[in-house]
């Protein structure tokens, strides 16, 4: 019976960097040089990325779920519950805190997850439905463009769904780019709530990303390890450590790799190599912190509305609702 409400309306034909090999040696050559934070996760990057969720100094996960347990009756009494489509959907952990609102009045949920990661959709899929008896999962396996053109027509409004302060991983443009696509692929009433990392005292922030377990450090080095076996390179960890920098007037931190020594580095498959001198910086990772008029801003300018805010004081983040004008 589970089976019967899960259906697939898109699926991602399989590894979502099956075809990046041009984009890793044009990030090799430009200035500074560049690993897309895709590489974080792989299996290994993954696991030590949930180690650092879980530990004291990274906070982003456990406030984010605190405030959702806190304000899940505000959310609804606000917006009603309309279906629910969620973009990095991933294990869907905080999500249930939501459904769960549902789930104690016997409403009906329509749950569009959106992920391109077709495993891990699947299975969250098969336990969500096995635990809220009146839910039914539409899977959309997929990049959130193509994802966001596959939803089908809504009769009332929705609920677009971007937590994990995952907004705040996304250059610039990157950011305008994917709220055009949410406001274009919208309809007037349909609302977003955005989980999104404030501006703070910076000690903060440096703790996050320098774990005393040194998860965090770890599940961006292992970046290179993952080029390793997938391109045959042959990257040497111990040359290269990690840099975490918080920019304050910027609100932006920045994750890279530091090259200790002059070396080069074959990548076989690729036929490529490249070569790093000793104190080279590459990017890996980018984490904007905001400030909560400036998002709001933001989203203006995108064609959504501020509804409310609920900040958590001692760590600075926020869920942020919006509805679409």
């Amino acid at each position: 019976m589970t089976e019967g409400r899960i259906r697939y309306l898109a699926r991602s034909t399989g590894d979502p960097l099956a075809e990046d090999a041009p984009n890793v040696i044009r990030n090799f050559t430009r200035s500074p040089k560049r690993i897309s934070s895709l590489y974080v996760y792989d299996k290994r990057g993954t696991e030590l990325f949930e180690r650092q969720c879980g530990t004291p100094e990274y906070y982003l996960r456990r406030v984010e779920s605190q405030l959702l347990n806190r304000h899940a009756g505000d959310i609804a009494a606000l917006c009603g519950f309309p279906p629910i489509v969620e973009l990095g959907a991933g294990t869907a952990e905080k999500t249930r805190i939501l459904l769960a609102e549902y789930a104690g009045r016997a409403l009906r949920c329509d749950y569009f997850p959106i992920d391109v990661d077709m495993e891990t959709l699947a299975e969250s899929a098969r336990k969500l439905v096995s635990v809220f008896p009146f839910l039914f999962v539409h899977c959309l396996g997929a990049t959130y463009e193509k994802a966001l053109s596959a939803l089908p027509p809504c009769a009332g409004p929705r609920m677009f769904m971007f937590l994990g302060s995952s907004l705040g991983n996304m250059e610039r443009l990157e950011i305008d780019g994917l709220l055009r696509q949410m406001f274009e692929h919208g309809a007037p009433g349909d609302y977003l709530l955005l989980g999104a990392d404030l501006d703070k005292d910076p000690a903060i922030i440096d703790r996050a990303y320098n774990d005393s377990a040194g998860f965090g450090p770890r599940s961006t080095l292992n970046m290179l390890d993952h080029l390793n076996r997938r391109y045959v390179g042959n990257f040497v960890m111990d040359n290269f450590r990690y840099r975490s920098h918080y920019d304050s007037l910027a609100k932006r931190n920045d994750v890279r790799i530091e090259s200790l020594v002059d070396q080069s580095v074959t990548l076989a498959s690729l036929g490529f190599e490249v070569s790093f001198s000793a104190a080279e910086l590459l990017d890996a990772e980018v984490m904007w912190k905001f400030d909560p008029d400036e998002l709001g801003e933001i989203l203006e300018r995108a064609g959504f509305s501020l509804m409310r805010r609920w900040i958590e004081p001692v760590y600075r983040y926020g869920l942020f609702l919006f509805i679409h004008k």
